[in-house]
């Protein structure tokens, strides 16, 4: 089914009139003081400060060895943005993705993990995905939060740690060799890999505002909230206004004709929708890290995206596989003006 543009951010634009979140009536988490979750720290022993009642549910599964074996499986790879962790206030969008999809008809499996870089992952996690991943498949590959690859996307090597500033020491590749490896490794078992560009984290800019996490630190006259915009994707600034991790994932995946779902434009025309005093609630710990709404809001953007990838590059059997709440998510159209 084709919805008409712009269908999925009005669906979005309720958010800001009910304070509920925008599609499945999930309530949005609760308020937070921000100050307080900094000055904590990560690790500091604290509790989460912030609550959601999908923490009642179950979480997307983890384990590769316990899915039905007659089924299709979607395997979710990337970093901390996307895995389970440890509390409410660091929430991935992979750990909610099962909300979305038909247990009948294919598993989920989040092997999403805390910290990883591209290199990184493929030194220690890929190998093991790789082996269970079978004809048929699904790989959603999405990394750049944690650097530690080389820069754009040519054959070039040097020694490197696997994260950037952290990790031992290998040989570190550039992030489209990455990408192209990523895809290529899983089409040789016979699955459709997915590439998405990362998602976003709260940080803005204004002409004439300075900000830190999301916070209006100092304003000068004419400064107007309209026009606060926030972070698209990750790596160097371009003069396009793009940033080169996005720009590298989006041109290899055209050229080895893959689906690319870019989660750093779709999270951003909603972020920028909402605006970016509503968009505090989704960040109760950092800038990177969401709360669990913050999570199925980054989940339900991702399948908007998924929506959107023009056939015939494989996806369409997966969206087959959505359950009802999956199939009300209606297909992302770029926002027009919104760079």
């Amino acid at each position: 089914m084709r919805f008409p543009t712009m269908a999925w951010m009005l669906m979005v634009s309720c958010v800001v009139v009910g304070e509920n979140f925008a599609f499945g009536q999930t309530p949005a988490t609760q308020p937070t003081t921000r100050g307080a979750a900094r000055g904590a720290g990560r690790g500091g022993g604290r509790g989460p400060i912030s609550s959601s009642p999908r923490e009642k549910l179950p979480f997307t599964n983890g384990d590769p060895a316990a899915i039905n074996g007659a089924l299709p499986t979607l395997f979710i790879t990337g970093d901390s943005t996307a895995a389970k962790n440890n509390d409410a206030d660091h929430r991935g969008w992979g750990a909610v993705l099962v909300d979305y999809f038909d247990a009948g008809k294919i598993n989920l499996v989040n092997m999403a993990q805390g910290g990883a870089s591209f290199p990184s992952y493929y030194a220690s996690s890929w190998p093991r995905v790789i082996a269970a991943v079978r004809a048929g498949d699904f790989v959603i590959v999405e990394f750049g939060h944690n650097g530690g690859q080389l820069q754009g996307m040519g054959p070039e090597t040097r020694p490197g740690q696997l994260r950037t500033g952290m990790g031992p020491m290998s040989v570190v590749h550039t992030y489209g060799w990455y990408v192209r490896t990523f895809i290529q490794d899983v089409r040789a078992k016979g699955a459709t890999p997915i590439i998405s560009s990362t998602t976003v984290r709260n940080m803005w800019t204004n002409p004439n505002g300075t900000f830190r996490d999301g916070t209006l630190t100092q304003q000068s006259p004419g400064y107007d909230p309209a026009a606060d915009r926030i972070e698209r994707g990750m790596g160097n600034l371009l003069p396009t206004g793009e940033r080169t991790m996005l720009v590298w994932a989006r041109q290899v995946s055209a050229e080895e004709k893959t689906a690319f779902v870019d989660h750093s434009d779709i999270t951003a025309d909603v972020f920028e929708k909402l605006g970016r005093v509503a968009v505090q609630k989704y960040f109760p710990a950092d800038h990177t890290h969401t709360s669990t709404d913050g999570g199925v809001l980054n989940a339900e953007a991702f399948l908007a995206g998924l929506k959107g990838v023009a056939d015939p590059l494989g996806t369409q059997t997966l969206i087959d596989d959505l359950n009802e709440k999956g199939k009300a998510i209606a297909a992302y159209k770029p926002v027009q003006g919104s760079r």
